[in-house]
Formats: C-alpha cells, structure tokens, sequence
C-alpha cells in the first residue's frame, strides 16, 4: 500500500507514463494503474490536491492501493489515512504534445505490456517555457545533462535543448530557435519611448557585427520587470523564429509573440559563467 498520493499512470494514448497535472487538462486521455497486476482505470480526482483515484478500487494487494486504518467509532470499517503529496517531478517535455488518437480500448495483454515498458521511464510531465526556464536554474549544471526534455519531438536534456550563443559563430542562420532554448547575455537601455535589449554576442550582416535586440514601448511593456535592469546586465532566453534583420539594419530584431506559454523572450539576473 502506498502513503503517497497517487500522481503516476500509464496513458493509452501517449504510450507512457504520465503525470497527474497532464491527464487534469486532459480528460480524454486513458489512464489506467501502472502495476500490470492491477491495470485498472484510474481519474483524476482534486480534493486538496490532484492525484488518481481507482473509482472501482485496485485489486487487493496492488502497490498503488491507498493505506488504510480503522475507525474506532465504526469498528470493522477501514477508512483511506490521509496521504503525503510526493514533490513535483522535474518537467520533462516543452508543451503539451499532440494527443493520438486511439478510439480502440486497450486490451489487457496491451496494458501488460504497456506498463512492463513504460516500468523504469519517468512520467511525462509538460510544462511552459517560463516553468522550464526556472527549472534549468535549479538543476545544478553538473546534473542537467541527465535530465531529459522534449521540444517539438526532439529529444534532449536540460544541457542539450538549452544553446549558450556567447561561443558560436557569427551566422546568424545557425541558431535553431524552434528547437533549442538560446540564452545569452545582454544589456538594457532606455530610450524616449523605448527600453532595449541587446544582445552582447553579435552576428554578422553585411560585414558588420549586430546585436539581437528587442524593443520594448516604455509605455506598454510586454515584459513588466525590464524597467528594473535598465543599465544591467541580464541574461535572456528565447524560443521562436530566428530573429530578423529590422528596416535600419542596425540589429537583429526580436518579435515577442502573442502566446508565451511555449515561446517567447524570459529575462533573468546576469549569471557569472
């Protein structure tokens, strides 16, 4: 029996393991217990906190099974004891992915052999870029690597998925925005009716060296806290199209897009390196 919540189960649908908090945005998807003696369907279930919850029970002497005690105001009926919530595992994929469609039932032989797969591998556990971000400065830099993260189906690591731009070349065309994090380092100004960022690492045009930069209006700022590092240096981090020349060709421009749940421009204080 277990003392912590049950926030595990095999998904039908993305052939694994999944997070609690996935399958809560998600009712459609299949979830069943991961022990391949029990199988049985489990929901989501928010009480206090989100866990799985077996509505027909877990067959008896299953792992995921909750712990009970007896209540010495109804002798004979054992009642669940209240359970510890486990901490939040490490996200592991950028985003929600895409949902196959599986209108079939799983049988059980399918199940068995879900879950003997599925045994050793973490749960998927999406999250947004600003979620992924804080969690890369978390992680210390020797442990990163052994954390795995997935962008747009590639699979890579918290060191891999994340490019340090300040140690590449000065081809703007090599930054692969869409499946990487980039960061770098970078100052802010203010102008009249502007705040700027610019990147210290340049890239090349024309045979002249460009920062990326990204313009934000003083008077409507997409990023609420750039005003306190006017004069700082940050550090940035970005997801999206790769950043385009503007119509002075003074800098490669950065364009913040509607949505920043995925993508999109994360500021922080400057880290030494």
């Amino acid at each position: 029996m277990r003392k912590e919540l049950m926030v595990e189960a095999l998904c039908w649908e993305t052939q694994s393991k999944i997070h609690v908090s996935y399958a809560e945005k998600d009712r459609r998807l299949s979830c069943f217990c991961p022990d391949e003696h029990c199988l049985v369907r489990v929901y989501p279930k928010t009480i206090k906190n989100t866990f799985f919850y077996a509505e027909e029970g877990h067959v008896t002497g299953c792992p995921n099974e909750a712990e009970s005690h007896s209540d010495p105001l109804q002798p004979g009926e054992a009642k669940p004891k209240p359970s510890i919530l486990p901490p939040t595992p490490i996200p592991n994929c950028l985003g929600m992915p895409p949902r196959p469609q599986r209108r079939i039932p799983p049988s059980k032989e399918q199940l068995i052999a879900l879950s003997r797969t599925a045994k050793a591998s973490r749960p998927l556990y999406p999250a947004t870029m600003s979620k992924i971000v804080d969690t890369w400065f978390k992680i210390p830099e020797t442990e990163r690597e052994a954390h795995s993260l997935t962008i747009n189906d590639h699979q890579w690591n918290y060191k891999s998925a994340f490019t340090y731009i300040r140690y590449l070349q000065n081809d703007i065309n090599i930054l692969d925005c869409e499946n990487h994090i980039i960061y770098g380092d970078a100052t802010v100004s203010r102008g009249k009716h502007y705040y700027f960022l610019s990147s210290i690492k340049r890239f090349l045009f024309n045979g002249e060296s460009l920062p990326l930069r990204f313009d934000v209006p003083i008077r409507n700022p997409c990023l609420n806290n750039l005003a306190d590092y006017v004069g700082q240096q940050v550090l940035f981090f970005w997801r999206g199209v790769i950043p385009a020349i503007n119509a002075k060709h003074t800098a490669y421009q950065f364009l913040q897009p509607d949505d920043t749940n995925l993508r999109g421009l994360i500021i922080h204080p400057s880290q030494s390196k």
